[in-house]
């Protein structure tokens, strides 16, 4: 069968040749936030199946499922027969069991001939997954191992997972730009202590904009949050606000300005040019760390 693509459905490939798609949709599981769910489904008693070319049958079962998914999502022939795995890009359980859900109602309704000629039932393993510590080898021997009890506990059993739903901690850098050490400290110490449970901190401290636009510490591909004064030596905040917000990468900053203006004029200003939060001087330490613990939590949500 090979790979092959089907107009307006997803992409049909064989066991032997997903690992790179899997693996590299594995790889992008943090840094897009979105999980990845695999389903792993076979036919529940092949043997009711009626004499004829079961290869043929086969193929109508895996053509029929392949026009039930989306065009972003991947049906993997598995090696044993009538047995196949869909690839679910960007999805969480949900999505499976609506996927499971419409194949249930097609094969009651016998809306399809496939369904009117043969007396199908399926068996299915969900696995849910939402970080990059599983690898293609390891999915499929979970999986066809979660398919083989399922099929066991009879037609439309569905087995779950849990072994793959923990988030695995994304790193994000931290950029502190502050002239006065000890404020700039005070808020090291305050991100340091923050108990945050999907991302690892790596901070850095900047006593100007100059020297934080000529370092080379932004130009990673991390999700960056920015937290600077307005006034600096050299580039001041603002500067150093205009400038990001004219990087090609620049939605990946998140930008908090520090400063004494109060006037609404001033928040105007600054959010327009693309500042994230606007945190007015003198401020409690506590308010700013629920701001900057909100969002970086709600980057997964």
């Amino acid at each position: 069968m090979g790979i092959r693509q089907e107009n307006k459905t997803g992409l049909i490939i064989e066991e032997m040749q997903a690992a790179p798609i899997f693996n590299m949709l594995t790889a992008n599981i943090i840094r897009s936030k979105a999980p990845i769910t695999a389903i792993f489904l076979g036919v529940y008693k092949e043997s009711i199946l009626l004499e004829g070319d079961l290869e043929a049958i086969e193929d109508d079962i895996t053509s029929y499922l392949n026009a039930q998914i989306r065009q972003t999502d991947m049906l993997i022939k598995l090696s044993k027969a009538f047995q196949w795995c869909v690839i679910l890009p960007q999805s969480k359980e949900e999505e499976a069991n609506a996927f499971l859900s419409r194949l249930f109602q097609g094969v009651q309704k016998a809306n399809d001939w496939l369904f009117q000629v043969h007396q199908l039932a399926f068996s299915a393993g969900v696995i849910e997954i939402r970080n990059n510590e599983i690898n293609y080898d390891e999915l499929m021997l979970i999986g066809y191992r979660s398919l083989e009890r399922s099929i066991r506990l009879g037609d439309w059993n569905i087995e779950y997972i849990e072994d793959f739903k923990e988030t695995a901690p994304e790193e994000i850098r931290v950029s502190i730009l502050e002239e006065d050490e000890v404020f700039s400290r005070i808020l090291n110490m305050s991100l340091e202590n923050l108990p945050l449970k999907r991302v690892d901190l790596n901070i850095n401290t900047f006593q100007d904009g100059l020297e934080f636009l000529e370092s080379d510490w932004h130009s990673s591909s991390h999700t960056h949050l920015v937290i600077m004064n307005d006034i600096l030596p050299r580039k001041n905040g603002f500067e150093v606000l205009y400038n990001i917000r004219r990087w090609p990468n620049n939605k990946r900053f998140i930008i908090f300005m520090l400063t004494k203006r109060t006037t609404e004029e001033d928040m105007i200003f600054a959010f327009e040019n693309g500042a994230d939060a606007y945190l007015a001087k003198p401020f409690n330490i506590r308010l700013f760390e629920a701001q900057v613990k909100g969002t970086l939590e709600r980057l997964w949500k």
